[in-house]
């Protein structure tokens, strides 16, 4: 007979969480190659210590996130894929509210404006289907908005990471874990 103690235990899989907000007034907000690049930047720079990129998408008007944690949980999360009342840790809020400060400070600057380039809110559900239905979403909203005909036509999302078309030292996401939970996809 063949016990439980005779299988290995499985490695349990990281809460991902999908980020996402929108220029005030739904208006474009990234106009140029260089407001794209400094939003990335900021992305980077503020979520190191907070959570793995997973996924991600800069629209001209929005963005999109997938995101799983560093740190545990600091909410009791509804499992029901709704928007959540905030975001699941306070590392991953004051990164949201630093990389948003932060572009909107430095777009200010340059064009002369006040205030918040964004949404008051950043949106964030618990994403509870296969991870590949996530990412193909955050991938193919490009496509999906007809800026492009293809996802690896769009220079800033996280496909071209995937496909292995970004050198790793310029990689915004951990794809070593995000294609283990593709890979996990499979086996489910």
């Amino acid at each position: 007979m063949i016990t439980d103690a005779q299988f290995p235990q499985a490695e349990a899989l990281p809460e991902v969480f999908h980020l996402y907000n929108r220029a005030n007034d739904r208006r474009t907000l990234f106009t140029s190659h260089q407001n794209y690049l400094y939003f990335i930047n900021k992305v980077r720079s503020n979520f190191a210590a907070a959570a793995d990129i997973l996924g991600y998408c800069v629209m001209p008007n929005h963005f999109h996130l997938l995101i799983t944690p560093h740190h545990p949980l600091d909410v009791v999360l509804k499992r029901d894929g709704k928007v959540m009342k905030r975001l699941p840790t306070n590392a991953i809020s004051e990164a949201v509210r630093r990389t948003l400060m932060g572009f909107s400070q430095g777009y200010n600057r340059t064009i002369g404006f006040t205030g918040s380039r964004f949404q008051q809110r950043t949106r964030c559900k618990h994403h509870l289907l296969p991870f590949h239905y996530g990412l193909r979403y955050v991938h193919y909203n490009p496509v999906k908005a007809n800026l492009v005909k293809h996802p690896g036509e769009w220079p800033y999302s996280s496909y071209n990471e995937y496909a292995g078309h970004v050198d790793s030292a310029d990689r915004l996401c951990n794809i070593e874990l995000g294609r283990k939970l593709l890979q996990m996809d499979i086996l489910d």
